[in-house]
């Protein structure tokens, strides 16, 4: 296993930027990770790290190094995960992105209800920006991503998708031209809580105010209105991308939830979506299943 080793001690100080970063969170002494990586690099006959005044970045062969590893260490880990399996054990983690136009409710709930069967499996969540999708993903550092209108690369592969109309949640009291299909000129003089800039959604409602020749009077960004709406005592419409989980908080606010219309917004995709090219690990095979059969139960 001492390769293991190895590989693990390069993704730590590639992640780090330093050989004393790494060596603190490997719990062990700068001099003795700095030997190690040399030691590996004379077997290689290569120079992974470049040495700068300040930390280390990974040389040209360096990088082709650092990816190899990644895929040894998700290879061993998806081992390990299998064996566990076989032993009726289930263990692993679960590494999940997500994008910020998404609420994080039905995500924990899935998560809550899979650890129910499987306890000794753990889990983490990031969000993760458009942008940043491709290179989590290249760097192995999601097994998966649920995720609306995701940019698509080589390294990512889409496993489900459901269809997702917008929504915007209004006070209930609020009069409706039509309850199926809300235009945004309805909204102009209305205080509105827009979504974070970094995403789809909002992307969309800008590209869809920039065409019509308005602007929303935006009293708030975030990725997450429903706090706002429970701190606020005025009245304001947001924007969101629900799942059935969502509907009963925005009601338990005093809002309602109306979707826009399609033909000024589009209707897109919540997708699941996952690396070509590193390998899965039992434990979150299995997690995607139980979210596509979620997700589909619920499209019925």
């Amino acid at each position: 296993m001492r390769h293991l080793q190895s590989f693990k001690y390069v993704k730590t100080i590639t992640e780090a930027g330093s050989i004393r970063g790494a060596a603190e969170n490997l719990a062990i002494s700068p001099s003795a990770l700095n030997r190690h990586i040399q030691t590996l690099e004379q077997d290689l006959g290569i120079q992974i790290f470049d040495r700068l005044t300040q930390g280390v970045r990974l040389s040209v062969e360096g990088e082709l190094f650092f990816r190899y590893a990644q895929r040894q260490l998700a290879g061993f880990e998806k081992l390990q995960s299998q064996i566990n399996d076989i032993k009726g054990l289930r263990t692993g983690r679960v590494r999940i992105g997500m994008s910020a136009d998404l609420g994080q409710k039905f995500i924990h709930s899935q998560i809550a209800a899979y650890q129910t069967d499987h306890p000794q499996v753990s889990f983490s969540l990031k969000i993760i920006e458009q942008e940043g999708l491709d290179q989590a993903f290249e760097f192995n550092q999601i097994d998966l991503a649920l995720f609306y209108q995701p940019n698509l690369s080589r390294n990512i592969q889409v496993i489900h998708a459901i269809e997702t109309p917008i929504h915007a949640a209004l006070p209930v009291g609020a009069p409706v031209r039509d309850p199926q299909a809300l235009r945004l000129h309805e909204l102009i003089d209305h205080p509105v809580i827009l979504p974070a800039q970094s995403t789809e959604l909002r992307r969309k409602l800008d590209g869809a105010c920039e065409k019509n020749g308005f602007e929303l009077r935006s009293v708030l960004e975030c990725p997450d209105p429903l706090p706002h709406l429970s701190a606020t005592m005025q009245s304001r419409i947001a924007f969101c991308l629900p799942f059935i989980e969502d509907w009963e908080d925005f009601q338990l606010r005093g809002y309602k939830l109306v979707p826009m219309s399609s033909r000024e917004l589009l209707t897109g995709y919540v997708n699941i979506v996952a690396s070509t090219h590193n390998l899965m690990s039992v434990a979150a095979q299995k997690f995607v299943e139980q979210l596509v059969v979620c997700l589909e139960e619920r499209n019925l």
